[in-house]
């Protein structure tokens, strides 16, 4: 009973591993098809900060983000390269309070977005899709006329079934309300900035050359290995302003991979131990089915001399030993339907019920049982019936 205990024990465990492991690996996989809005392959990203001694005016940070885009932009291999003040999943965000021209919501009433300021190169090195009307381009300076950018969920959040080109928001000046009115001229999709299993929240960009900042990320798209021009960015970085440094070098499928690392590293804890439980058990059954068929040999032979089959002999070792896992299973299902549910907060497109997970951890450890009691049920097939009547 001991024996049968531990064993029970052990597959239990094993799928209650199983099934977390397994529901982790289902998180793991749709966070990777989490549709980002922007193409991280190939992309290196760094920080800049220009120094107000040096750069005191924003005409000063425009020229600069201006001649620096342009020299990454010709270099070879590179597609597109261009400057934003906030890069996606990078913890970062800049949220501001806007006021919506001819909205019905009551005068003053503030409405929360997240800022992004961008030169043009930069939806085009991120591969932003543009959803309707036009994107920020080289015309749009800090003379013409003020424009910007939403997305998807802001377009439909404030004008649901409208068209929000044409529209006008700006940002809440204080109380002299000073901050010009912005004319939306473009939609483009959604982009997570905060966590892949975040929805992304109201997102509004403007062109640098009309809101410059003088603090901001370099993105540079390349056709191979962004790696392969990182001296090349710098060399020109420096061309520009010898003494201007870059920090925080990355490329944003190491940013991409940094939002998912935490699941990661449980997921691939969890299959360890899963593996291991699953090992220990099968040898469990194994063992003791071993031990079984041992003191039984007696019996056996004489069920053999009597007219029992081989199939006979192996459907009774098979049968006591998925006794053992039937019980195992049975507690580990309920347990792992009690524990799972504080997974909750690490889980993203799947319930801590997940039925498809837990049919497959249990058929999976069934099919391990089956093999652990198949083999000393074989072996129990070829006694001798004279040898297993004299055994003692």
């Amino acid at each position: 009973r001991l024996r049968s205990g531990l064993v029970v024990a052990e597959i239990a465990l094993t799928l209650v591993l199983l099934v977390c492991a397994g529901l982790l690996v289902r998180t793991v996989m749709r966070l990777r098809n989490v549709d980002t809005g922007f193409n991280a392959q190939n992309v290196l990203a760094m920080n800049i900060g220009l120094p107000r001694i040096k750069y005191p005016k924003p005409e000063n940070w425009i020229s600069f983000n201006q001649q620096v885009s342009e020299r990454l932009a010709a270099l070879p291999g590179v597609k597109a390269a261009g400057t934003t003040s906030v890069l996606p999943l990078s913890d970062n965000f800049d949220g501001r309070g806007i006021l919506v021209e001819d909205h019905p919501k009551p005068r003053g009433e503030e409405i929360s977005v997240d800022l992004y300021i961008a030169t043009p190169g930069y939806l085009k090195a991120m591969e932003i899709p543009l959803l309707r009307g036009r994107a920020i381009t080289e015309q749009d300076t800090s003379d013409s006329f003020k424009v910007a950018l939403i997305n998807r969920t802001m377009a439909d959040q404030l004008w649901p079934n409208q068209d929000p080109l044409g529209r006008r928001v700006k940002f809440a000046g204080g109380q002299d309300d000073s901050q010009p009115w912005r004319t939306i001229v473009g939609v483009v999709s959604d982009v997570s900035q905060y966590a892949l299993d975040k929805k992304p929240p109201m997102q509004i960009y403007l062109p640098h050359s009309q809101f410059p900042t003088s603090f901001n990320s370099i993105v540079v798209k390349t056709e191979n290995d962004p790696a392969s021009v990182l001296a090349a960015v710098r060399r020109e970085i420096q061309t520009v302003d010898k003494d201007q440094a870059v920090y925080n070098v990355t490329t944003l499928e190491q940013l991409q991979a940094g939002s998912i690392s935490l699941r990661r590293f449980l997921m691939i804890l969890l299959i360890v131990f899963a593996i291991l439980t699953l090992t220990l058990a099968a040898v469990g059954i194994y063992g003791v089915m071993s031990y079984v068929v041992t003191q039984r040999t007696h019996e056996i032979g004489i069920r053999m001399a009597v007219g029992a089959s081989a199939v006979d002999i192996l459907k009774l070792v098979v049968k006591s030993g998925l006794g053992l896992a039937l019980v195992g299973v049975g507690i580990g299902l309920v347990s792992a339907l009690a524990l799972t549910r504080l997974m909750e907060t690490v889980l993203f497109g799947v319930t801590p019920t997940d039925t498809l997970t837990f049919v497959i951890g249990a058929l999976g450890l069934m099919a391990v049982a089956v093999v652990a009691c198949y083999i000393p049920a074989r072996r129990a097939t070829k006694v001798d019936p004279l040898i297993a009547l004299r055994y003692e």
